[in-house]
């Protein structure tokens, strides 16, 4: 009895165990909680996040060059042999110095004029920005692709689904099919025709599993999701009203475009360029100055040193008068690098609107579609139910049932097919015009 309660109690922890294990490798998302994950774990989102830090750090770094630069040396010479210098007309050497050479230094340097540094900071500055729109842009780009391969995988399901309900009826009909053949009122030719569309279901159920998995996949790398993990999707296959809602102003595209913001920014910084090369022409001007402390001995009794102190306090003025060209020469490759983005920007402004024309239209052309294939789908419905009620009662035909189901089933997908369609298109809009 003892024994039984123990095997009892092992049971009922492995059941739980088991039960635990499930629940966690299976997640249930809606199309919020799938962006979260995507926002947190996406790996093009982290690495445009670490690029915006040291963007950041990139600016500090040309702020610190206007700010005074403060160094220590310390020297230490063994002179080996001394030097010496020559006195009267026959030459006779006098040695300097001592064998030990003992010094340290303070020095200190500090811009007080510099069109460089001023066109660093600058520079620095738009990088940094550009950056944090590159950011935005790729957080844009992932909600945008996670929005999709979401309902691609949803459909994808919804598409197996149907397939899966098909193979059944085949397999029903097939059945129904036998009996009747059995009894004498179908032919072989009959059964055989019904084996074929079976046959034909199975294939179509396996090509959609094939497709879930790949679209599954696909959607856990978005979402930063191990490849085991089992993903339950909530949202319902519709289009909502706000996706109805098309705005087709045009202003609206440039004014949030992250790729358009990102080339408006991309000129400031060419133009930065240009003016930091041409900042060579330019004079600089440093306050310099700096403390020494030295000594010198032949010995290392460091107590007996006399160390001396000097100091001194000056203007440095530096001029480039020639450099062989090379700054005329890197100002044209700036000049062309500004000409570049301007039409870089050009080109895209003209791309994005041709594209915003291009998704109006399929817009339009996916929503019609999708209210004609809902029409056709209610017809097929009532059609196949029609087609099985006179099979039962003798009056209608295998081939009848069958090019109903066919008809149901293909209007069911054109319908699935349809409403991705708009969703793929209306995603693609939001994109376009900056929308999350």
């Amino acid at each position: 009895m003892k024994l039984f309660k123990i095997e009892l109690v092992f049971l009922l922890c492995f059941a739980v165990n088991f039960q635990s294990a499930n629940s966690q490798d299976t997640i249930s998302l809606n199309l919020n909680s799938a962006l979260q994950y995507a926002l947190k774990n996406n790996t093009n989102i982290v690495i445009a996040k670490n690029k915006v830090y040291r963007s950041e750090f990139g600016l500090k770094e040309a702020k610190g060059e206007k700010f005074p630069k403060l160094f220590f040396n310390a020297n230490y010479n063994r002179n080996i042999s001394l030097p010496v210098i020559f006195f009267s007309e026959n030459n006779i050497p006098v040695k300097l110095g001592s064998e030990n050479d003992f010094s340290t230094s303070l020095t200190m340097n500090m811009p007080l004029f510099s069109k460089h540094n001023f066109y660093t900071e600058n520079l620095a500055h738009n990088t940094a920005k550009l950056q944090n729109e590159i950011y935005s842009g790729t957080k844009q780009s992932i909600i945008n692709a996670t929005k999709k391969a979401y309902f691609n995988y949803l459909v994808i399901q919804e598409i197996s689904k149907v397939q899966k309900s098909r193979l059944k009826n085949a397999e029903e009909i097939e059945n129904d099919i036998q009996k009747r053949v059995q009894k004498g009122t179908l032919t072989d030719f009959d059964l055989l025709t019904a084996k074929v569309q079976v046959a034909t279901a199975k294939n179509n159920l396996l090509e959609a599993q094939n497709n879930s998995v790949l679209a599954s996949n696909q959607l856990k790398l978005l979402l930063g999701l191990d490849r085991e993990i089992r993903l339950k999707l909530t949202e319902q296959i519709e289009i909502t009203k706000d996706e109805l809602s098309i705005n087709e102003l045009k202003g609206e595209l440039f004014e949030n475009n992250s790729i358009i913001k990102q080339l408006n920014i991309d000129m400031k910084i060419s133009e930065d360029q240009l003016k930091l090369t041409q900042a060579a022409y330019f004079p600089t001007l440093h306050i310099l100055g700096s403390y020494n402390y030295q000594a010198q001995a032949s010995d290392f009794n460091f107590s007996n040193y006399n160390w001396f102190k000097t100091s001194l306090i000056g203007l440095q003025l530096q001029y480039s008068i020639f450099n062989g060209n090379v700054t005329k020469n890197k100002i044209q490759q700036a000049e062309i690098l500004k000409k570049i983005a301007e039409e870089e920007k050009n080109y895209k402004q003209s791309e994005f609107q041709l594209n915003l024309y291009e998704l109006f239209s399929k817009l339009n052309f996916s929503k019609q579609k999708v209210e004609v294939q809902n029409e056709n789908m209610n017809l097929t419905s009532e059609a196949l139910s029609l087609a099985k009620k006179r099979y039962k009662l003798g009056v209608g035909t295998f081939l009848e049932v069958n090019d109903a189901e066919l008809s149901h089933t293909q209007a069911r997908l054109n319908w699935l097919q349809a409403i991705l369609s708009y969703k793929l298109a209306y995603y693609d809009y939001q994109l376009i015009i900056g929308k999350e």
